[in-house]
C-alpha cells in the first residue's frame, strides 16, 4: 500500500494549486474516487464543477463522460445511441462507445432537471453499474459519478435519486474582496490545464481502492472503536442513514489517505480527526451544514475547541465593555493557540480552523 499511496496527496497538491479555495471539493472528490462513490457539487453555475473533474480525469489517465441534463436530453445521449446497422438486420443494439457506459468517470450537470427516463436509468448506474437495455443488463464501466446542481431536489421523487450520492460539497462564489487572488488562479488553470500529465493511472485507483478495504477489514475493531462515538453524537444534529453510517470507516480512510497519511501512521488521533473532516461531507443541506460546523466547534480535539469557548467569552466581555478581563482572557487564549499550532496532527487537519482562530484572535486583540 505504502508504494501507491503517495501518489493521492500528489494529485491533490497538483489541483489545489489549480484550483482557488476548492480544498474541500478537491478533497471529497478524490475521497469519493478512492471509496468508488457517487459525489455531487452543489452550488451556483460558474463555479468551476466541470474543470475540476475534467482535471482530476488528466491527473489519473481517466476517459470521463459529460452531459449537461435537461427535460430534452434524450436517453441515447448519455447511454449511447441505437446502432443503426445491426437495426437493419433486426436487431436492436446500441453503441455504447463514448457513452456513460464505458467511461471511468462520469459528470451529470443539473442531474435533477433530466426526464423521468434518464433518472430511472441513473437510478440503477448509481446503484448497481449497470442498466437494463431491452432485455439485456449492460455493465457499466464507470468508477465514479460526478452529478453537479445548484439545488437540492424537493420533489419526493427525486430524493432517491440524491441519497444515491452520499457524499456532498457545497461550492460558493468567492468574496468580492478575493477576486484579484481567484482571477490569477484562474488564469493559471487555463493555462496549465491543456499540459496536465498523469499522476496516476485508473488500473491504480483500483488497486488502491482494493487495498484500502483490506486494511479496514484488517482493522475493524480499531476502527470502529474511534469511529462510532463521534458518529453517534453527530447523529444528534445530522440525520445520516444506516447505508451511509456503514461506510463512514471506509470515507474516513480514504480521506487519510487523500490528505497524505500512511498506513503505518494511522492511529487513534489521525481516526478521529478524519471522522471529523468527513461528516462535513455527509450532510444533506445547507442547514445540516451549519450544524456540522457547531458539532465540530465542541468537539475538536485539544485545546482548539477550549479556544473556541474562549473566543465567544472574549467577545462577550468586549460588548459588555469588560476590557481588563478581556485582555487577561486574550492573554491566556494566545498561550493556548501557541500549543495548538505546535500539535502536527491538530495543524494537518484543522489548518484551514486555525486560520481561522488566528484571524479571530489578531481582531479581537485590536478591539481592547
Amino acid at each position: 500500500m505504502q508504494d501507491i499511496t503517495h501518489k493521492v496527496p500528489e494529485v491533490r497538491k497538483t489541483l489545489e494549486s489549480m484550483f482557488f479555495k476548492f480544498s474541500d471539493e478537491i478533497t471529497a472528490c478524490l475521497t469519493s474516487i478512492l471509496t468508488r462513490e457517487n459525489f455531487i457539487l452543489i452550488g451556483p453555475p460558474g463555479t468551476a464543477k466541470t474543470m475540476l473533474v475534467a482535471s482530476i480525469s488528466k491527473l489519473l489517465k481517466a476517459r470521463w463522460f459529460y452531459r449537461l441534463l435537461t427535460k430534452f436530453t434524450e436517453i441515447e445521449e448519455v447511454i449511447g445511441p441505437i446502432d443503426v446497422v445491426e437495426l437493419l438486420k433486426g436487431n436492436v443494439k446500441r453503441i455504447y462507445t463514448n457513452s456513460i457506459v464505458e467511461a471511468d468517470f462520469a459528470l451529470l450537470d443539473e442531474i435533477f432537471n433530466a426526464s423521468s427516463a434518464i433518472l430511472n436509468t441513473m437510478l440503477t448506474i448509481l446503484n448497481e453499474r449497470v442498466i437494463y437495455d431491452g432485455g439485456n443488463i449492460i455493465p457499466v464501466k464507470t468508477w465514479t459519478v460526478f452529478g453537479a446542481t445548484n439545488r437540492i431536489p424537493d420533489e419526493e421523487e427525486l430524493q432517491a435519486l440524491y441519497d444515491r450520492f452520499p457524499l456532498r460539497v457545497f461550492t460558493k462564489y468567492a468574496n468580492p474582496e478575493e477576486t484579484a487572488d481567484l482571477i490569477k488562479t484562474g488564469l493559471r488553470l487555463r493555462r496549465e490545464f491543456d499540459t496536465l500529465k498523469p499522476i496516476m493511472t485508473m488500473d491504480e485507483v483500483k488497486k488502491l481502492n482494493e487495498l484500502i478495504q483490506n486494511y479496514i477489514y484488517e482493522n475493524m475493531d480499531t476502527l470502529v472503536k474511534h469511529i462510532s462515538p463521534i458518529v453517534a453524537s453527530y447523529l444528534d444534529h445530522v440525520v445520516i442513514s444506516n447505508r451511509t453510517r456503514v461506510k463512514v470507516p471506509l470515507y474516513v480512510v480514504s480521506y487519510l489517505t487523500v490528505v497524505g497519511i500512511k498506513p503505518s501512521e494511522i492511529d487513534s488521533a489521525t481516526i478521529r480527526a478524519g471522522t471529523l473532516k468527513v461528516l462535513k461531507y455527509l450532510v444533506k443541506d445547507r442547514e445540516d451544514l451549519s450544524e456540522y460546523e457547531s458539532f465540530l466547534a465542541t468537539h475538536m480535539p485539544g485545546n482548539l475547541s477550549v479556544l473556541y469557548d474562549l473566543l465567544s467569552e472574549i467577545k462577550a466581555l468586549i460588548a459588555n465593555n469588560a476590557l481588563s478581563i478581556a485582555k487577561e482572557k486574550l492573554k491566556e487564549a494566545y498561550e493556548l493557540f501557541e500549543k495548538a499550532v505546535s500539535d502536527p496532527v491538530m495543524y494537518r487537519f484543522f489548518q484551514v480552523e486555525i486560520e481561522e482562530v488566528r484571524s479571530t484572535l489578531d481582531m479581537l486583540k485590536s478591539q481592547v
